[in-house]
């Protein structure tokens, strides 16, 4: 295949569809309140096609012009209102005037969802979304994105110390979530636990969670679901405005600050974000404890510039990450005689360190990113293309040196595409056919001491097709993608180089039904896959976190998974009742585990390490979800929320527990709202309790953990326009071990009590 000339012919044909357009029209009316026939001031009224936002005026009037002829999803949002989407048609020398009504709403449910393409509310999905906006995460008084995250139920945490952390869906994590920021597929060496998401909140509106294998519209490797990072809508026209918020916290004696700044006229938008955090060790019983090295010091920024027009919208983003994360060091960690761990170590003298010393992490990211959609009419095309250039470092110690020396010095470049053709609408079927691909090339750096894995390239190309059929009650949706990935790899200590094909056909069904006002059903069946990565293949070194010698099997078969998912959920004015099975069918799942043996380490041969290998094997993962919500309307103040999640994982061949998998989880939260007192507005105060239960489904040689519960508290009001935030989390200062803690290997406790206070200061430039 020539992909010069595909590419030419993509480009021509999409300029001539777009000159096909009519003439600009325009759409306008006024946003009330449903109860009052008040209108509303400034009503956020958003364009998603066009990427355009504007507020309503004292009238509760709204307009847009210059609109070309196409569909459209208009998007209406007030606060203290249930948020609104109609699709609209804008056709050939016709002028809309369309009048909104919005509902008043004591709690938030049936949010506005993109992640399945069709940009819809929950009760017109066939497949259920979890959404976590930005202010849960200032709210809950979280540290990191994934503090945020792990409130959902099913949703867990690989972590490696309070600041680093991955996304375990349903038991599966790693290269098995897919992680999307703004649509591009985020890659940073995922392939290991200890290396963490790689995202923060920085340009953030939310997080959108798929469970299971049923993102085919964002690649494969999504086998346990996708986390989908989405960015924030663009200022209204003729604004300008942004926010400073600043969070110190007590256990680490940390801070973090976030400054947002955007702007917008009538045909383009531009916003600029900037963030930096630094945190030193973690504590527990009060203070008397210090985990050695587990600080961080990040910074960054992000910035956009967006266009719109009759033709649609393109936006135009770079984003800059630099982090150093420390690495707790094994020998640092001993028992006394009295079986008690001890810190020994004897170089820190601060009680809050915050110099970033070897061993550590050093992860440097920059993204550049290009997103726009093609209005041609009865149909659109969406774009996205992107360059990721992720550098990875890891320092071990040197004596006399504090950074160290440079021990691995990764590289990863990846260029994706990604195009979707949204059909015209045919009787009540929606379809987008598309075609995605990437290309990436990992380098290990001269200067580094040692490789894990391998220089390698790698070609990824897929096609794909999902059809949504939206009847009265009734909605299907359907699709399938297939894919290939080429890989070639140049082998470890070897002169001869690797390369290996891979190819799979995946495919989703999902349904629901509404039955009566109030009850959905909703019912999918899904497979997905995976290649093995670098690790699991080539691996061949020593992990300093784990103090352990790995080793790939480069004679791996690709993992594929088929899940089947049922949900009912019953939704009134009073009350919301949800409850999810599913079970998770694995071929050659891929897992790591020790040999019993003990060899020489490639950093000091005359030390022993324990030995692990990967291994491949049928598994099995079922479980479900469920959760009640109490929001009674005469009490619009008052919410209470209770949720559980389970899962029972084995191996299908000898029917034996497979490890690191989270246990049994109850989240309970009774919340107060008060939209003013005084001179006080949204005030807030939440209680919430988390109880993890004992795990004692362990693979062999696993240790087992005691079951706890965490008391949180969180308080907050705006005054002047100023937002407070006051929380604890770990309250009683409990004394804990998580299983899926990297630590628990060491019996290192979780963090104990930790205060943030938060402010939020906004900004208006507007003139």
């Amino acid at each position: 295949m020539n992909l010069t000339l595909d590419m030419r012919s993509l480009f021509y044909i999409i300029i001539g569809l777009i000159f096909q357009m009519t003439n600009a029209q325009t759409l306008k009316g006024k946003i009330s309140d449903v109860n009052t026939n008040q209108p509303l001031v400034h009503a956020s009224v958003f364009l998603s096609e066009i990427n355009k936002n504007v507020l309503t005026n004292e009238n509760g009037e709204y307009a847009f012009s210059n609109l070309g002829k196409g569909v459209y999803h208009l998007k209406i949002s007030h606060l203290g209102y249930a948020t609104r989407v109609e699709k609209i048609k804008i056709t050939k020398g016709e002028d809309l005037v369309l009048d909104f009504a919005l509902e008043t709403r004591s709690f938030r449910l049936n949010e506005v969802v993109i992640s399945n393409a069709f940009y819809n509310k929950q009760d017109k999905n066939a497949h259920k979304v979890e959404v976590v906006k930005k202010n849960d995460f200032q709210r809950n008084g979280a540290v990191t994105l994934m503090d945020a995250l792990e409130k959902v139920a099913g949703v867990d945490a690989i972590t490696t110390g309070p600041l680093v952390s991955r996304p375990v869906i349903r038991g599966l994590s790693g290269n098995r979530v897919l992680t999307v920021v703004d649509g591009v597929r985020f890659e940073t060496q995922q392939w290991d636990d200890e290396h963490g998401i790689g995202v923060n909140e920085v340009g953030l509106d939310r997080v959108e969670i798929i469970k299971g294998p049923m993102s085919l519209l964002y690649g494969p490797e999504a086998m346990g679901g996708i986390v989908h990072i989405v960015g924030e809508q663009p200022a209204e026209v003729n604004t300008k405005k942004g926010y400073v918020t600043s969070r110190l916290f007590s256990n680490n004696l940390g801070a973090s600050s976030e400054l947002n700044l955007k702007g917008a006229k009538e045909k383009y938008n531009w916003g600029f974000n900037a963030l930096g955090r630094l945190l030193s060790d973690y504590f527990y019983n009060g203070y008397d404890f210090r985990v050695p090295n587990t600080r961080v010091l990040e910074y960054g920024a992000k910035g956009y510039v967006g266009k719109n027009g009759k033709w649609g919208s393109t936006i135009l983003s770079y984003q800059f990450n630099k982090a150093y994360y420390g690495i707790l060091d094994g020998k640092d960690i001993v028992k006394n005689a009295d079986g008690q761990i001890v810190n020994i170590d004897s170089l820190e003298a601060e009680k809050f360190p915050f110099e970033i010393e070897a061993p550590f992490h050093g992860v440097t990211d920059n993204r550049l990113n290009s997103k726009s959609t093609f209005l041609l009419g009865k149909s659109k095309i969406e774009t996205n293309f992107g360059y990721q250039n992720n550098r990875r470092t890891e320092n071990e110690e040197l004596k006399y040196v504090k950074k160290g020396y440079t021990y691995l010095d990764m590289r990863l470049q990846s260029l994706t595409y990604d195009v979707k053709w949204y059909l015209p609408n045919w009787y009540k079927f929606f379809t987008i056919i598309g075609t995605q691909g990437m290309y990436q090339n990992n380098k290990n750096m001269k200067d580094a001491a040692a490789q894990l894995i391998p220089d390698a390239t790698i070609n990824d190309f897929g096609i794909l097709g999902v059809t949504k059929l939206d009847l009265d009650e009734l909605s299907f949706s359907f699709g399938a993608r297939y894919d290939t990935r080429h890989l070639d790899s140049k082998r470890i200590n070897a002169a001869n180089s690797t390369t290996k094909n891979f190819n799979n056909l995946s495919y989703s069904f999902a349904t629901s039904y509404l039955i009566g006002k109030n009850l959905i059903a909703r019912a999918s069946f899904a497979s997905g896959y995976r290649t093995p990565n670098l690790n699991e293949l080539f691996s061949y070194g020593v992990k300093l976190e784990n103090q352990r010698f790995e080793i790939g099997n480069e004679n791996f078969t690709k993992e594929t998974n088929n899940e089947l998912d049922f949900n009912l959920s019953y939704t009134s004015k009073h009350i919301s009742i949800e409850g999810a099975v599913y079970n998770n069918m694995i071929n050659n799942y891929i897992y790591i585990a020790p040999t019993g043996n003990s060899v020489a380490s490639n950093i000091d041969p005359a030390n022993m390490v324990p030995e692990y290998k990967f291994y491949q094997s049928d598994a099995r993962i079922f479980g479900g979800e469920a959760g009640i919500d109490i929001h009674p309307a005469t009490l619009k103040w008052t919410h209470f929320e209770s949720k559980i999640s389970t899962l029972t994982a084995k191996r299908r061949d000898n029917d034996s527990y497979l490890p690191t998998m989270p246990a049994t989880k109850l989240f309970n939260t009774l919340s107060f709202n008060w939209e003013a007192i005084r001179n006080f507005r949204n005030s807030f105060l939440s209680i919430g309790t988390v109880t993890a239960f004992k795990q004692g489904k362990v693979a062999a040689n696993e240790m087992k953990t005691n079951g706890y519960t965490l008391l949180n508290l969180s308080l907050g009001t705006t005054y002047r326009k100023t937002e407070f935030t006051l929380a604890a989390n770990n309250v009683l200062d409990t004394t804990y071990l998580d299983h899926m803690s990297r630590f628990r290997s060491y019996e290192i406790i979780e963090p104990g009590l930790n205060i943030m206070f938060g402010v939020k200061i906004p900004i208006d430039l507007t003139k």
